[in-house]
């Protein structure tokens, strides 16, 4: 099966789906390496916040707020009428959403949202502009950055409207994949740290063979190598690091060894 553009539009995704009695959703939080999935499976639909109209709750609440807030809540909701209604119609409905430890994904999502972070932060700010701080950015993602998305994406989004709880089953942690089931939804949760390896998993959950093509996007971006540079001096505070992994998310999608792990790395920057 080729490789094929995916479906964002506003126009394309209803098309897309008006026309599909088993829709395929790329559905996840964003910042998640989601890009392999994305370019690999044909006709699918791709979403991040269909549920969440709420702007402080989006993916990029700073950007949300900045670029017409009003007509944006608007064309949110009526998206979200539209397409859940569409969506619990159907006769089958397949999810596909992968996860990530939540300080990495903040960290990622603040820097491809860095023009709309920078723009908040100097609009409020006047001594950002005459100061240029070196700790401008370590204080841009403390304060700007919904911490609390990755956090609660699962049940603002696929709870609501699917009806599962992700979190009532056990996550197998070695594989790093599960499925789950809600009269016409079926959903397949990966780690997106184990997604090379869950190829196999992707193709029973679809029923056909998908050619996943894996490539490293973020070297790409514009902003790598000053993330590169905030990564070295990142130096999160304990209480940070302890909100984020001892989440109800992190715990539940990862071993303990593995959430140590993330603490001595996180705290020993």
């Amino acid at each position: 099966m080729s490789r094929n553009t995916p479906t964002n539009s506003n126009a394309s995704w209803y098309q897309t789906l008006k026309s599909q009695e088993q829709p395929v959703l790329i559905y996840q939080m964003g910042k998640v390496g989601s890009s392999a999935l994305e370019h690999s499976i044909p006709n699918s639909i791709h979403l991040h916040d269909l549920m969440t109209v709420d702007a402080q709750k989006q993916i990029s609440p700073v950007r949300a707020q900045l670029h017409k807030p009003q007509i944006n809540a608007l064309k949110r909701r009526l998206k979200r009428i539209t397409m859940s209604h569409m969506l619990k119609r159907k006769k089958k409905v397949r999810i596909i959403s992968l996860v990530r430890e939540p300080i990495g994904r903040n960290v990622s999502m603040f820097f491809q949202a860095l023009p709309f972070w920078m723009a908040d932060k100097y609009l409020k700010d006047d001594s950002a502009i005459r100061t240029e701080r070196p700790q401008l950015l370590q204080e841009a993602f403390d304060k700007h950055m919904n911490h609390q998305y990755p956090l609660q994406w699962f049940d603002n989004e696929i709870k609501q409207l699917t009806g599962i709880d992700v979190f009532n089953e056990p996550f197998n942690h070695e594989v790093g994949y599960q499925t789950y089931h809600n009269n016409n939804f079926s959903l397949l949760v990966i780690r997106s740290d184990k997604l090379a390896k869950a190829n196999s998993a992707v193709e029973d959950f679809l029923g056909y063979p998908v050619d996943v093509v894996y490539e490293n996007q973020s070297d790409n971006k514009w902003y790598s190598p000053l993330m590169k540079e905030f990564k070295t001096q990142f130096q999160p505070t304990p209480e940070y690091v302890e909100e984020m992994l001892n989440s109800k998310l992190t715990k539940h999608f990862f071993s303990n060894a593995e959430i140590t792990d993330l603490k001595q790395q996180y705290l020993t920057n």
